[in-house]
């Protein structure tokens, strides 16, 4: 079953054990999206926003499932264009990195698809 189908399914059932199971089983997962909401949303909007890409990021995996269409690929580019655009909105506005920018977007380029073919 989904990701998104489990938790709902939790949800409903009021069972709050299993969601903090879930939770503190994540905490990765709820660290990055966290840090990237902020950076990308600059502070504002954080809640919603994070809850917005949790649920659309578990949404895009569901109906891979369902309807046996695959958007692996699409998972992997949407993380890298919120990763890639957090870290050049984080270089673009520190003046000792702006002149690496060439540099930065590169390698995090390239770590972002290594990591993603690893995970993959």
């Amino acid at each position: 079953m989904s990701t998104f189908f489990i938790f709902m399914d939790h949800i409903l059932g009021l069972d709050f054990p299993w969601i903090v199971e879930f939770m503190l089983s994540n905490l990765i997962w709820v660290a990055v999206l966290s840090v990237m909401m902020h950076v990308l949303f600059n502070g504002e909007k954080f809640v919603s926003a994070f809850i917005f890409m949790t649920f659309a990021l578990w949404l895009w995996g569901d109906f891979e499932g369902l309807s046996g269409i695959g958007f692996a690929g699409a998972q992997v580019l949407a993380v890298y264009y919120i990763s890639k655009i957090s870290l050049l909105s984080i270089v673009e506005n520190t003046p000792s990195l702006r002149r690496h920018l060439l540099v930065i977007s590169t390698i995090s380029g390239v770590v972002m698809l290594s990591a993603a073919k690893i995970i993959m």
